[in-house]
């Protein structure tokens, strides 16, 4: 596996102490937004779909600066030493 780090948006570090980053072992995305319920329990459920299928709506991610819509989707290998980026988005008017 793939030593890979996580870097979280704001919304999801208070589910993490405050961290920004999180460093795990994973060869796929799934794999890494996974490894995340060992911080929280319930992580993966806010960011994946009840079927583990893609992320949420509202959830970007992004892998070495390439959104995973364009490379795999969950299933996206990750590198040693990669970057996933967690992005929500937001709206206002």
């Amino acid at each position: 596996m793939s030593t890979v780090y996580v870097h979280l948006p704001i919304p999801l570090r208070k589910f993490a102490k405050g961290a920004t980053s999180i460093q795990c072992h994973a060869d796929t995305v799934l794999d890494a937004l996974l490894k995340l319920d060992e911080i929280e329990p319930s992580m993966s459920q806010r960011l994946l779909e009840a079927d583990r299928s893609a992320p949420k709506k509202y959830i970007n991610v992004y892998v070495d600066g390439k959104h995973i819509a364009k490379t795999g989707g969950l299933q996206t290998s990750l590198s040693q030493g990669g970057k996933l980026d967690i992005v929500t988005a937001f709206a206002g008017g």
